[in-house]
């Protein structure tokens, strides 16, 4: 089912926090995604593997942008 852009906005400013406390964490954003959307969460370096698939039903995308910190 796909997510409401506002539904994402809330489990951004719901988790951001907490998303900040994983190691390499860059940045967290509202992104499309087919026809809903999801948390994009970019890191500087590698993807933490236990980082959630999603968040209050929210899905959980992620990328790596390997740069120093």
């Amino acid at each position: 089912m796909p997510v409401a852009k506002e539904a994402a906005e809330a489990a951004r400013d719901r988790y951001l926090s907490t998303l900040s406390q994983l190691p390499g964490m860059d940045r967290v954003d509202v992104a499309k995604v087919d026809d809903g959307y999801a948390l994009s969460v970019r890191f500087r370096t590698g993807v933490p593997a236990d980082l959630p698939r999603d968040l209050d039903g929210v899905p959980v995308v992620s990328e790596s942008v390997d740069r120093p910190s």
